[in-house]
């Protein structure tokens, strides 16, 4: 797209102003700002002349026959409370999937203006995935509830707020997935037919519950109540390639992709399907274009860094990770990424038993909900006797496994190793 400029960063900069001002000029000022949001995240852009005109005083209605902006506003409050649009605010109105018609008449903002304006917020504040303006949301989205406690769509919010803390800032899935799910059970309560908070159910029930089926009804159900929105099929495909359904993953993925081209989280999932199912070259190649064109979206590096240590190369993992820390501005991460590299200068496989202990303490702590992880790092370093041992413990717990790329690479690494092959076989996905 000509003269396209990507992030608030980027565009506040056109203007000699911050990020805040120019999410501020898009809220309260109509600056021309456009959306393409996937399921963890939003794709923001703006395009030059657009803003030059604005600037001027001049109209920039977009080329595509979209609503006049003075309605912009409210067509965009319906869908955030719908929850049609996977994880971000708002898109220009001509790329929004419709909501069903029983769905749409039956939706509301909070009846007091300032809840409503609260709601928005917090909703706008998700928009770019950083760590402080999820935390930021997180507790206006909380106020939204203790202040309109029969408002079911500032649950769904806020359970999805919850989900994205994890995913791109400081909460533990200890931390996050208790609260998530008690938000998304109210949601339901007060609005059965939500369909962002089945998304939030069936993701719960698979990652922290690890029950592939319960997760199957829910995101089934979910978009059979939205089957326009690109989140339902862009998070049931992320299950599913996890869980080694990568044919209907991938149909799913390329749907989502579709309807939202421009989604780099879409993107990012897709290669990770990608080389879930076996697809190396391929997956690698997308995932470092997608690096280069948006380094800072922290999951592009966190794929990139599990690859990196698929295949053995540790430097290469430790840099990948440390970028991580700092997107989502964990000190944890900071700590273990720093000791890492330390570790790397001094040999002897320092690197690899310092990994593995990390591993191993997550797993001891209940940090990790499953020994796959620990299993991977074992293999990485290529200490059979520590896999092994990882593996017989997993499976006297009677563990099952999602996390079908890293059982792929496992198998790949031990291919011939009888043992091994069928613990994994045991410890996969059923």
């Amino acid at each position: 797209m000509p003269d396209r400029i990507d992030g608030w960063k980027s565009i506040g900069a056109h203007f000699g102003r911050d990020r805040t001002t120019a999410i501020r000029w898009a809220r309260e000022r109509d600056l021309p700002v456009h959306r393409i949001p996937g399921g963890k995240t939003a794709t923001v852009y703006a395009l030059r002349q657009e803003l030059d005109l604005w600037a001027q005083g001049g109209t920039s209605e977009p080329a595509l026959a979209a609503p006049p902006r003075r309605r912009w506003k409210a067509i965009a409050a319906a869908l955030v409370g719908l929850g049609v649009i996977g994880g971000g605010w708002f898109a220009v109105p001509w790329v929004v999937p419709s909501a069903p018609a029983e769905t749409r008449t039956a939706l509301a903002l909070p009846g007091d203006p300032a809840v409503a304006d609260l709601f928005l917020k917090g909703r706008d504040l998700l928009a770019d995935r950083e760590a402080a303006a999820i935390e930021k949301a997180i507790d206006l989205l909380r106020d939204v509830t203790r202040r309109d406690p029969g408002y079911g769509p500032g649950y769904a919010a806020l359970a999805e707020a919850l989900l994205l803390s994890r995913e791109f800032g400081t909460r533990s899935d200890r931390q996050a997935f208790p609260e998530a799910r008690a938000a998304a059970g109210d949601a339901l309560r007060l609005s059965p037919s939500q369909a962002s908070a089945h998304r939030v159910n069936g993701f719960i029930a698979y990652w922290r519950d690890r029950d592939f089926p319960a997760a199957r009804r829910y995101f089934e159900k979910a978009i059979a109540l939205a089957p326009g929105d690109a989140g339902g099929h862009f998070w049931f495909g992320n299950i599913l390639a996890d869980h080694g359904e990568s044919a209907e993953a991938l149909t799913h993925l390329r749907q989502a992709q579709t309807m939202m081209p421009g989604s780099v989280p879409i993107q990012t999932d897709l290669a990770w399907a990608l080389w879930s199912a076996g697809e190396r070259d391929e997956a690698v190649a997308t995932l470092n274009d997608l690096a280069r064109r948006h380094p800072d979206f922290a999951v592009i590096h966190d794929c990139l860094a599990v690859i990196h240590l698929a295949d053995g190369d540790y430097p290469a993992y430790v840099r990948a990770q440390a970028q991580v820390a700092e997107l989502r501005q964990n000190d944890t991460l900071r700590l273990r990424t720093t000791a890492l590299s330390q570790a790397l200068s001094a040999g002897s496989g320092s690197a690899q038993k310092l990994l593995l202990e990390y591993a191993q303490a997550d797993l001891a702590s209940g940090e990790s909900r499953t020994a796959a992880w620990t299993a991977f790092v074992a293999s990485a370093a290529r200490d059979r006797a520590s896999l092994l041992a990882v593996l017989r413990a997993a499976e006297a717990r009677r563990e099952k496994w999602g996390d079908a790329g890293l059982i792929r690479a496992m198998r790949r690494k031990w291919a011939g190793d009888a043992q091994v092959e069928t613990l994994l076989t045991r410890l996969g996905a059923g």
